[in-house]
């Protein structure tokens, strides 16, 4: 077993659930591994940010706070936009090293506090419902927004109102704003979820306890290998071999600018949906500096109410400061 310590460790490549609960020997002797990327000596990005993956995500040390500012827009039918409204700040606090997890790697706590509505307090169990796009030019996909019914509809799943960092993606611009309420006109409550990650054999994995009370597993891959333009893997290996989600690289090092500062080598990853992201009414990115770790977030897609009229709406998720206590 390892001895516990803040040091960047090498990480996985994608690989099923089965994975996260094997010993260390077994883990190496079942699933697939491939030690030639960013992460640990040997691996590089070449003219890259880094030669380690895990600084594109958040600092495994404790005592850094992230803070994000959370922008949602609405459009008119010609493309202008309608309105713009700026919901509550998220914050992620760095907590380090948590804990050893059942395949020996060292998992690290996060803690992302965010706002939500009264109504949602305690993350119940919610559906979302969407329309199947026609693949024309007069209609689309769309999210059918709460309480409108329409011929048609499709359910999703139950979802659970959480946070942008937890295991939710591909949707979670539509969660956040629809949940959350950017008019700051309704009650309020603050929540605060916990995630973990870990790092091992060129893979970064976010890890939680499922329902809350159960046992600690990894659910999600955050990167595989390096990153190269149109490199792919599986977001939700929990899901494995039949996951839902997957992430893409869309630009592998490009300059990005937020409040918070520049950093001119950062990873753009398209999170993909394949219910939603085939219908062509949704999409979801992701920006991660190299040295610092997740600075932007930018999600678009279409709702309607009765099927025939489609609005488009946009969120963004900036970082604006980072500190250390």
């Amino acid at each position: 077993m390892k001895t516990p310590n803040l040091t960047r460790l090498t990480r996985r490549t994608r690989v099923g659930i089965a994975c996260a609960t094997a010993s260390t020997a077994m883990l190496f002797a079942s699933c697939s591994v491939a030690p030639n990327g960013p992460a640990g000596p040997g691996g590089s990005h070449g003219s890259l940010g880094s030669s380690n993956m895990s600084d594109y995500f958040y600092h495994t040390a404790a005592g850094w706070t992230y803070t994000f500012k959370n922008v949602e827009n609405i459009y008119n039918s010609d493309g202008s936009i309608s309105q713009t409204l700026t919901g509550a700040n998220d914050t992620v606090r760095t907590l380090g090293f948590d804990q050893i997890g059942p395949n020996g790697d060292s998992l690290f706590r996060y803690m992302i506090t965010y706002r939500v509505t009264s109504a949602y307090a305690g993350g119940p169990w919610v559906y979302i419902n969407y329309l199947q796009s026609t693949k024309s030019n007069k209609t689309h996909g769309a999210f059918v927004n709460v309480g409108d019914s329409v011929q048609g509809m499709i359910t999703m799943d139950k979802k659970k109102p959480i946070s942008t960092d937890t295991i939710l993606a591909g949707i979670a611009g539509l969660m956040r704003t629809r949940y959350d309420d950017f008019t700051n006109s309704s009650s309020y409550v603050w929540q605060t979820d916990t995630i973990w990650y870990s790092e091992h054999s060129d893979s970064a994995f976010l890890w939680e306890h499922q329902n809350q009370t159960g046992p600690i597993v990894m659910e999600r891959c955050i990167f595989v290998r390096s990153f190269h333009n149109n490199e792919t893997w599986d977001y939700d290996v929990i899901n494995e071999p039949n996951p839902t989600t997957t992430c893409t690289v869309a630009n592998a090092d490009l300059s990005k600018t937020v409040p918070a500062g520049t950093w001119s080598h950062t990873a753009e990853i398209q999170i993909k949906t394949g219910a939603i992201e085939d219908f062509d009414f949704n999409r979801e990115y992701k920006y991660y500096g190299a040295g610092v770790g997740p600075i932007f977030q930018y999600d678009w897609w279409y709702s309607t109410s009765d099927g025939n009229t489609f609005t488009k709406q946009d969120f963004t998720r900036s970082l604006i400061s980072l500190t250390h206590n």
